[in-house]
């Protein structure tokens, strides 16, 4: 009988712990997801707006016939740009230009959707375009 007794306070013991476990498992899931696309969107507006990059010849110092092109593209072929990025079919990007002292938003690369639910990951930088003023470019992954 104590055997009996003790099998079942370790086995309730074991449920609850296990059930304990199992509500942070998704937790971490979603935080390593989080991370991973913050990596993702780091690397990608890096890519962009460093110097010798996609928008910049120099540090900081964005070209706007360069943004301009590359916004085209985007607009002609969004998959193939998602794919020189590197990303997955079912992940995306979205890149904005915002003017310093305004809310405006100007879209460089918008996607045809923008999932909801979804682990996202943001980075961005600042820089600016000759002549004009100073932008941040942000980059949103999924």
């Amino acid at each position: 009988m104590e055997y009996l007794i003790a099998f079942l306070l370790f086995s309730l013991v074991i449920l609850y712990v296990s059930f304990q476990a199992a509500g942070v498992i998704p937790e971490v899931v979603a935080d390593r997801g989080r991370s991973r696309k913050d990596s993702e969107a780091h690397r990608i507006v890096t890519f962009l707006a460093e110097a010798d990059a996609i928008f910049a010849d120099e540090p900081y110092l964005w070209d706007e016939d360069r943004m301009d092109e590359f916004q085209e593209r985007c607009q002609e072929n969004y998959s193939e740009v998602r794919e020189d990025f590197g990303l997955e079919e079912l992940s995306g990007v979205r890149i904005v230009k915002f003017e310093r002292g305004t809310k405006d938003e100007y879209y460089v690369c918008e996607p045809p959707f923008f999932p909801e639910g979804v682990a996202v990951g943001s980075a961005s930088r600042f820089g600016y375009v000759e002549g004009d003023d100073i932008y941040r470019l942000e980059v949103t992954v999924w």
